[in-house]
């Protein structure tokens, strides 16, 4: 499975793969090590999240390939997932965008930086 990354996510998301970082995209459901309790909502929220190299992705057993080389993903959120993965950047307001062939599925993406 694949995710097309534009020029201008790749842009945003560069500097943590040069720095040997992963990138995992994460359904915020409030399932996994980097959800908070009791913050999933009745909305679906994704965001990218940056970890070390070194960190337990248990939770993120699907490896989606791109151009930035592997993102990884949670098996829960599979449902979202079609051959038409894109992740792009809104020219209006600068925030990176999730959709699949169906649909918009996040216009405000997040990018968190896990220590």
């Amino acid at each position: 499975m694949k995710i097309e990354i534009s020029n201008e996510a790749q842009i945003k998301l560069q500097k943590y793969v040069d720095a040997g970082k992963k990138l995992l995209l994460d359904l915020d459901d409030g399932f996994g090590r980097f959800s908070d309790e009791g913050t999933c909502a009745l909305l679906t929220k994704f965001r990218i999240i940056v970890v070390d190299p070194t960190a337990d992705l248990t939770d993120y057993t699907v490896h989606l390939d791109s151009n930035l080389g592997i993102i990884y993903f949670k098996d829960s959120a599979k449902d979202f997932l079609d051959d038409h993965l894109k992740l792009k950047v809104d020219p209006k307001t600068q925030l990176l965008i999730f959709s699949n062939s169906k649909e918009l599925i996040d216009k405000s993406v997040n990018i968190i930086k896990i220590k």
